[in-house]
């Protein structure tokens, strides 16, 4: 289900996503903040890896990369920029903390067509991978997000409710390999309902 090189970009995640966590002005740190990391990015990584198999897909998740900066041959970089390692880190140590990005990992799908081919749609067989496909297995991080900060707003943790929800938000941005920009190009209605959820719960949050 997980090779090894994915398990340690998840690691770097964590270890990331915790620092940004605990990170504050008087730049101190502890174990809860990675603890909550751990929670927060395992429980959107797996409820992927277990709907891409659903949709007949084999994802591999891996630091958040640029690859270019713009549609011309120039604008392309001879190695890919890993910006979800840098950006975050720096841009919480530059704010104090005040700013927390969570934009550090994106996936990327590979077709599993002998199990796709077994699979009838009406009178028709699909044996190629679809937007639509990516689009609802990143859907179903997005939602057990959700239901991990109502989990955890029952069992009284506010904080990890808070950053389930901030975690949610910085990843459905529409942009570069982020699973918002798989979700949006490939079903934006479900992007909207989606980003209306967070919007309102975000609301919540801040009152």
């Amino acid at each position: 289900m997980f090779n090894k090189k994915e398990i340690a970009w998840i690691i770097i995640a964590v270890l990331i996503a915790g620092f940004i966590i605990e990170i504050s002005q008087e730049l101190k740190l502890s174990l809860i903040g990675f603890l909550w990391a751990a929670i927060i990015i395992l429980t959107s990584v797996f409820a992927k890896k277990i709907s891409s198999g659903l949709y007949n897909i084999k994802i591999e998740h891996k630091i958040w990369e640029f690859k270019q900066l713009w549609w011309t041959k120039r604008a392309h970089f001879k190695k890919p920029f890993p910006i979800g390692l840098i950006l975050p880190f720096f841009l919480s140590i530059l704010s104090l903390g005040l700013i927390k990005p969570f934009s550090l990992l994106q996936f990327d799908a590979q077709n599993l067509s002998k199990k796709r081919a077994l699979k009838r749609t009406g009178s028709n067989r699909y044996t190629e991978i679809n937007e639509s496909d990516i689009a609802f297995t990143s859907a179903w991080g997005f939602w057990a997000l959700i239901l991990l900060a109502i989990i955890a707003s029952l069992l009284k943790q506010p904080e990890l409710m808070k950053y389930s929800i901030y975690y949610g938000i910085w990843n459905l941005v529409p942009i570069s390999q982020l699973d918002g920009a798989k979700l949006f190009f490939g079903s934006f209605i479900n992007w909207i309902i989606l980003a209306i959820i967070y919007a309102v719960s975000l609301i919540i949050i801040l009152i």
